[in-house]
């Protein structure tokens, strides 16, 4: 066979042609130069050109998208605020916070000592309403006992904030117990306890921010927003839950509360607290302010606005407004704080009376609660579960339980799984923890009563069939006070009564205090109550003490709501010391009726005038025509000085 070859196909197959060698070409560099010389002097020349647009086409349009998503996260997370706030008093169902808020008055909490009788009557500073008290200081301590409205006031705020249009600073709600302190006891070794301080020193802001996104159920991604309101100034914080913390742990929270406020200036810090325990705060720079006790006008804002929230406007009421007036008047010189007084209105209007005890009332809310729930299974399984873990917190010293500890709880508390409805376990659950139920979230993985006051409630009926002599051990323990005030209703106080009475008291008269809240509450015929009276009078007559002391056992006698205490209060009046007789009368003032107006006319012809001043002070309080109308003739014919009191005391009854 004949082939035929092309010699291009043999110099293809042949060796690569080596590649010529670089050589400098003067002209192409000059020619580079030249160009790149030349943009660069049009770039300088048309710089500000440039820039804008630059700044139109790309930096201004990632702006806008960066803003947008930051804009949209803030009023995500402002609306959970909102809805949390509305949702966090009990009964939300019935009536949302923003529909029976009523604002309180706070006052300076008082130093205690004694006046010469030339001095003004203490105990009457100029009271501010909430709204008031944010300009002055940047650090404040809202002070009160349970159930007096700290909470209600915070999350009142955090709701006003949240929904502002416009508003500049942009609320966080923390609750302090859900934050890991460490344990309540000394750590063993003394470099444990410097680890775990320097933990918490990494970043005090990210366990702010954290806490605050976790409390109204967000999540991470809105974290950014916070940061950036913290830094600028433009943030108010809300730390809740101050009096649930072991001593220790609020040691840890005061310097964590003041690095945050002197790291971020500009915001604002506000926290809840009892009226105890708070040195902390104080040392930190807080300025603490006491919740007032409601006076008649707020009582009776509060009765409207239940009213309204529980009838609609085309509706007729379940019942007239002047009945729940009165029936919240009474229930508030008695004594009832806030809470109390909300969870009466709640059970007043849907059944038309409620129970004259406070554990009783309680217990009333909680029934109607269950009774709510669709399965008929459901209540008596919640009740045992939500007693369960509230005594497994009590004996803890814990305030906030996980949800396995719920889910535990709940296990124990059905049937076998053979025997229980398909879910039952799940359904229990979410039954605790929605809206009518008593276990809120507060963190990842944290839940807690809604208000401590139910956990103290549901541990003292359990022990109200145990052996008194068990409690003994917890008698001085601040974190089982609630819980024997209740006890004081349900159990055998007398063993309690009388080691209680063995111990010494404080310059405060602790003791004595406590001991009037527990005969108040105590059943009638109680054999421990005469002997608890009689320790009472006998500390109100006590020579050299301090006048607002005094005082604090006046009102102390008269909470107690003994049939005795009015006549002692007037023989009172006829005693030597001034200051005996000032505190008379303004406890007379807390219990008194129509029939004992000749008295308060008898004090204002007293030759001290500390006595006449708190005599009118004192008509402000029994909440009746008749003492307003004396209150109208002092303020038009009554002496020159009295007059000022007078109009204070007309605008106290609203």
């Amino acid at each position: 066979m004949l082939y035929l070859t092309c010699p291009a196909a043999f110099h293809l197959l042949g060796p690569k042609p080596a590649p010529r060698p670089w050589h400098f070409d003067l002209w192409s560099a000059l020619i580079g130069a030249a160009v790149a010389l030349l943009l660069v002097g049009l770039a300088y020349h048309f710089r500000d050109a440039l820039r804008l647009g630059w700044e139109t086409v790309v930096v201004e349009p990632l702006a806008r998208l960066r803003h947008r998503l930051q804009a949209s996260a803030e009023e995500r997370y402002r609306e959970l605020v909102a809805a949390w706030a509305r949702s966090c008093v009990l009964p939300a169902h019935a009536a949302p916070l923003d529909a029976i808020f009523v604002e309180p008055e706070l006052l300076p909490t008082p130093s205690h000592r004694s006046i010469p009788e030339s001095e003004p009557v203490p105990g009457a500073p100029q009271t501010l309403p909430l709204s008031r008290i944010l300009g002055g200081h940047s650090r404040l301590a809202i002070l009160g006992t349970s159930g007096m409205g700290r909470t209600a006031s915070l999350a009142y705020l955090a709701l006003d904030y949240a929904r502002a249009a416009g508003e500049k600073r942009l609320p966080l709600y923390v609750p302090l117990p859900a934050l890991d302190w460490g344990e309540p006891g000394e750590p063993d070794e003394p470099g444990e306890e410097e680890a775990g301080r320097e933990s918490e020193r990494e970043d005090p802001v990210d366990r702010l921010i954290h806490a605050a996104v976790a409390a109204v159920g967000g999540g991470s991604r809105l974290a950014g927003p916070l940061r950036q309101r913290l830094k600028a100034g433009q943030a108010i914080v809300l730390a809740d839950g101050w009096d649930e913390l072991p001593p220790q742990q609020r040691q840890r929270a005061a310097m964590w509360l003041a690095e945050l406020a002197d790291a971020w200036p500009g915001n604002l810090y506000l926290v809840g607290a009892g009226m105890r325990g708070y040195a902390p705060l104080t040392e930190a720079g807080f300025v603490p302010l006491t919740l007032a006790p409601w006076d008649a006008g707020q009582v009776e804002t509060f009765a409207r606005r239940w009213m309204e929230a529980c009838a609609p406007a085309d509706a007729e009421p379940p019942l007239p407004l002047r009945r729940l007036v009165t029936e919240l008047r009474r229930a508030a010189r008695a004594g009832r704080s806030p809470l109390e007084l909300t969870l009466q209105a709640f059970v007043y209007l849907t059944e038309g009376e409620a129970p004259a005890g406070r554990a009783a009332l309680f217990e009333r809310t909680l029934d109607l609660l269950l009774e709510r729930m669709k399965e008929p299974w459901l209540p008596a399984v919640c009740r045992t579960v939500l007693e369960q873990v509230a005594l497994n917190l009590q004996q803890e010293g814990r305030v906030t339980a996980s949800r396995e500890e719920i889910e535990a709880a709940i296990e124990a508390a059905l049937p076998s799984p053979e025997e229980r409805p398909a879910r039952a376990a799940a359904c229990v659950f979410h039954a605790l923890i929605g809206e009518q139920g008593l276990l809120r979230p507060i963190g990842p993985n944290r839940y807690a009563f809604a208000h401590p006051l139910w956990q103290a409630y549901l541990v003292a009926r359990q022990l109200a069939v145990v052996d008194p002599d068990t409690l003994i051990e917890h008698l001085h323990d601040p974190l089982w006070a609630d819980v024997l005030l209740f006890y004081a209703e349900l159990g055998d106080m007398e063993p309690l009564v009388a080691e209680w009475l063995r111990g010494p008291d404080d310059m405060f008269h602790t003791h004595l205090r406590a001991l009037s809240s527990w005969i108040s509450v105590a059943p009638e015929g109680a054999a421990w109550r005469d002997k608890a009276l009689a320790a009472l009078a006998r500390g109100f007559l006590q020579r050299d003490q301090p006048l607002l002391a005094r005082q604090a056992l006046a009102e102390a006698l008269a909470a107690t709501g003994a049939p005795g205490v009015t006549y002692f209060f007037k023989q009172a009046l006829q005693h030597p010391d001034v200051e005996v007789r000032v505190a008379a009368i303004l406890g007379l003032a807390r219990v008194a009726g129509e029939a004992d107006l000749p008295t308060f006319e008898a004090a204002l012809e007293d030759e001290a005038p500390a006595v006449r001043e708190a005599a009118v002070r004192g008509l402000a309080y029994p909440g009746i025509d008749a003492a307003t109308r004396l209150l109208e003739q002092i303020l038009l014919a009554g002496d020159d000085t009295l007059r000022p009191v007078a109009a204070r005391a007309l605008a106290r009854c609203g």
